[in-house]
């Protein structure tokens, strides 16, 4: 309820700022396109640190799966097998400001009054899709809050879209790498603050104390959505434009959420992850689903009352993992080698996220698209959509994922 309110308080304030003139000299009067332009300019106050070179990124996508997949348009149009990869880099603007009044922008602006484009953030809702720096909403915004100053350096962990709804997914795979391309830029150390949505997500604390940075170390947009830093450090999106995660991304994550916790109990390795506590993608027969499962041992975790370290002992000692598609199954970045998913996807839902994930970290993927009662013809409706699955064919993956995971795999003992 929490996150719908704020949702609703943002958009009705988003209108009403275009309307009511106020401060109009916070708004930017241009774009810089790239960041790596702007350093050089001649005592412009900014710096630049390339990490990633940029590439081509390749994901194998089975044609079954790719006829199956669902098309809504835009960003989220059939998964991509074949992405062109920006560089990855911080840049470091002295006087620096940020703007995030809503979900669908992030408006990262140099000290001259112009948006940093490759740094900024800026969705359509309507179109499912990025727009170009130019069509950054700020522009069409007319009411603007004088920016809280905060001294010394501050690292912007937004990211916009899911992450800045309070999603564990986003902020998991699109915020908290970010913090890789700081370190490997030498900066980390320098940081005094660090930039969020909203610090009370337990997640975020967690996740930022498994690298020693305390809540007052943080800073709620929630509360200052208007911010200049005497050195503002921003870096683009971690997957890019488009939706590849990187493999450096999965690699930070295990780094520091691996060795897992000690926890005061044990789990079964073979697990299903249930949605029932969540607005969408129930399993109508769950309870004959959880059965069939018993049989092979396998434990149903509800995961919103764990911790972030009973959610990562979970999954790191999975073998073979059985879910709808959800922010949940995120976890898998700690899974073993060799592990297993079976992902359940409603027929108005089947997304590439997991099928690419998984292939960045060494787990094999199954899947199954199940009937799913007055499908959904919109991505915001087939979200929230609720599935029925065929439990012979289930039994038939995870007899075949059960099998797969006694066979020996490279790196991991026989």
């Amino acid at each position: 309820m929490h996150d719908v309110l704020l949702r609703a308080r943002r958009k009705a304030g988003r209108l009403l700022r275009e309307w009511i003139p106020q401060n109009l000299h916070y708004r930017p009067i241009g774009v810089h396109a790239s960041s790596r332009e702007l350093a050089a300019r001649p005592a412009g106050g900014v710096a630049y640190f390339e990490v990633v070179p940029a590439h081509t990124s390749h994901v194998s996508i089975p044609d079954d799966f790719y006829i199956g997949a669902s098309a809504y348009g835009g960003l989220h149009d059939k998964p991509h097998r074949q992405e062109k990869v920006p560089a990855a880099f911080v840049v470091e603007l002295i006087d620096g400001r940020v703007y995030a009044d809503n979900f669908n922008s992030v408006a990262i602006i140099a000290a001259d009054n112009r948006l940093v484009g490759d740094v900024s953030f800026q969705y359509d809702g309507s179109r499912w899709d990025l727009t170009p720096p130019e069509e950054n909403n700020i522009f069409r915004q007319r009411y603007f809050l004088p920016p809280v100053e905060l001294p010394g350096t501050v690292c912007s962990l937004l990211s916009g879209g899911g992450a800045a709804s309070g999603n564990y997914y986003h902020w998991l795979i699109d915020s908290l790498p970010r913090l890789h391309l700081v370190r490997e830029a030498g900066l980390l150390d320098a940081v005094d603050y660090f930039l969020v949505y909203d610090k009370s997500k337990r997640f975020v604390r967690d996740t930022l104390g498994a690298l020693g940075i305390g809540p007052e170390r943080l800073v709620d947009i929630t509360t200052s959505p208007h911010v200049r830093a005497r050195c503002l450090l921003a870096t683009p999106g971690v997957r890019g434009n488009l939706t590849h995660t990187p493999a450096w991304a999965c690699a930070f994550l295990r780094g520091i959420l691996l060795p897992p916790p000690v926890v005061s109990r044990s789990f079964s390795p073979y697990i299903y992850i249930s949605r029932r506590d969540a607005p969408g993608r129930h399993i109508l027969n769950e309870e004959a689903l959880e059965a069939m499962l018993r049989e092979y041992g396998f434990e149903t975790h509800v995961l919103t009352p764990y911790t972030q370290d009973e959610k990562t002992a979970l999954f790191a000692q999975a073998q073979v993992i059985v879910s709808a598609v959800g922010a949940g199954l995120a976890n898998i970045v700690v899974s073993p080698v060799g592990a297993q998913l079976i992902e359940l996807f409603p027929s108005s839902f089947v997304v590439a996220d997991y099928l690419e994930f998984t292939s960045r970290i060494g787990i094999d993927h199954h899947y199954l698209i199940c009937d799913t009662p007055s499908p959904s013809r919109t991505r915001a409706g087939a979200q929230r959509d609720h599935l029925t699955v065929d439990l012979d064919a289930l039994r038939t993956l995870v007899e075949k994922a059960l099998h797969s995971q006694a066979q020996p795999v490279a790196g991991r003992p026989a």
